[in-house]
């Protein structure tokens, strides 16, 4: 099998990433620049931190454009991580410049306090249930589970048909996997630090997707 490609654009948790791909015995590769994607058939695209400055990082890099060219190819597979899922999505509403998303899933990110009639706590942070809806790829997940989340904008897609998973946070329900019915995924949560259901998760992405 070929190596994963890690995108590597100063917004990533790569090192926890990059560990849980090896402990599943395959190999990976970061991906600094647009020439390097031709490289791969599946990237993963991480992200901690604010929107703004991973829109920014991306166009930096020349990667931003060049990630939607290669996803246009539907033989390609990318998986978004937390801030790299949101990333996905058309806009923020963390955005302060307008800045847009890669516009690969029809969906936008919305800030969880202005969702929320409850008292619950922003960010959203610790182990919460996915109800994950039956699919191909993560086919072994087909139940509740819980996964660790850290994040105070979440996702909340146009058409239900590009959801794969709801989480409930107080009285909102988000969702907390996306996809674009082909070859584009996303989470909301890290599977990198949700013990052996997140490396299940990742697993499934790169042997199933």
């Amino acid at each position: 099998m070929n190596p994963i490609g890690i995108v590597d654009y100063d917004c990533g948790n790569i090192r926890s990433l990059a560990n849980a791909i090896k402990f599943l015995g395959y190999e990976f590769k970061l991906i600094n620049k647009k020439e390097e994607l031709s490289q791969f058939q599946k990237i993963i695209l991480p992200g901690v931190g604010a929107f703004d400055h991973a829109v920014k990082s991306l166009h930096k890099k020349d990667l931003f454009v060049a990630i939607q060219k290669w996803s246009n190819n539907e033989s390609n597979k990318l998986l978004g991580i937390c801030l790299g899922m949101q990333l996905l999505c058309k806009d923020s509403e963390e955005s302060l410049e307008n800045n847009k998303g890669l516009n690969l899933i029809d969906a936008n990110v919305m800030s969880l306090s202005d969702k929320l009639k409850s008292s619950e706590k922003i960010p959203h942070m610790g182990w919460n249930e996915i109800n994950l809806i039956e699919n191909k790829t993560f086919r072994n997940e087909n139940d509740k589970r819980d996964f660790y989340f850290v994040h105070s904008y979440a996702v909340f897609v146009n058409n239900k048909k590009f959801s794969l998973a709801k989480t409930d946070h107080g009285d909102t329900s988000f969702d907390s996997m996306i996809f674009n019915g082909q070859n584009v995924f996303g989470c909301q949560f890290h599977p990198e630090k949700s013990h052996h259901q997140g490396l299940n998760l990742v697993k499934n992405f790169i042997d199933n997707a």
